[in-house]
């Protein structure tokens, strides 16, 4: 199953990213490949009936760390890339089309210093274009999804972010927004809107804080466990105190019926440097 998918060292060679940054990155995308491996076979406890199988790993690659985190459920497919491959969010959001031009202008516009600071993950870094597809060919496997998420999870930890947007209403519920489904085991609770900076006064997007590591219950098996990673916050998650804002980024097909649910680049510097001020 190796032969025709893309590597990590490939990927940095042709770049100026550190030998550090790329062990790291192939590290975790082995990790994520291996998971394909016992995926594709039958008799296997991961075993996924699902094209995406065998489309390798598609990864956001030298994320940095401490900023802003966007995150997806899963990459679209592409036909220029069947077996997978690597990017880096700036190249994505200065060059790319549709997806990432609307992030762009949804989020940033052009201020290249708060994209330096964004890193992106999906949540399962498989690429299948039909999301409720691959939702649904994943629902037949809760260990398959545990196993990818746990090592989500780590990165997740290891990125310590600040902010983290949710780029889609399937990544929300991974990260609890419904207290019945908390599969990244992150308590997650509303500020209150006489707290929420300026920037949100007038609209009616959903901003949280994570305020614990133990929103699941005990007896649920759609969660994972992190207390499997070491932190640098005494055993504690390193995400305490960031903020998480809910799905929010409706194309311009929605801007009439949610005009008071979008988010901008306004918004977005305004709350990072409100967020920034806070935390000193």
């Amino acid at each position: 199953m190796d032969n025709n998918y893309p590597k990590v060292e490939e990927f940095y060679s042709a770049r100026m990213l550190t030998n550090e940054q790329m062990e790291h990155d192939r590290d975790i995308a082995e990790k994520y490949f291996n998971i394909l491996k016992q995926a594709v076979v039958k008799d296997s406890p991961l075993y996924v009936n699902g094209d995406f199988v065998s489309h390798g790993v598609t990864m956001c690659c030298a994320n940095p760390i401490g900023g802003i985190l966007i995150t997806g459920i899963n990459p679209s497919f592409n036909p220029d890339c069947p077996y997978g491959c690597y990017y880096t969010f700036r190249d994505a959001i200065q060059n790319g089309k549709s997806y990432w031009k609307n992030k762009r202008e949804q989020l940033f516009d052009n201020d290249n210093s708060l994209i330096e600071k964004t890193a992106y993950l999906d949540l399962f870094p498989y690429s299948e274009s039909t999301q409720n597809r691959f939702q649904e060919e994943i629902d037949t496997n809760i260990n398959f999804q545990v196993c990818v998420l746990e090592i989500t999870l780590s990165e997740i930890e290891r990125l310590s972010p600040r902010l983290i947007i949710a780029a889609n209403k399937q990544t929300s519920y991974y990260w609890g927004i419904k207290k019945d489904s908390t599969w990244l085991g992150y308590n997650l609770q509303v500020v209150d809107k006489s707290k929420q900076p300026d920037c949100l006064m007038k609209n009616d997007i959903r901003l949280y804080q994570i305020v614990g590591e133990t929103g699941f219950k005990d007896a649920k098996e759609d969660r994972i466990g992190q207390d499997k990673y070491p932190t640098t916050k005494g055993g504690k998650s390193n995400l305490l105190g960031a903020y998480f804002i809910d799905y929010a980024l409706y194309d311009n097909r929605h801007k009439e019926k949610y005009s008071q649910r979008f988010l901008t680049p306004e918004i977005v510097s305004e709350l990072y440097n409100w967020i920034e001020q806070n935390s000193k």
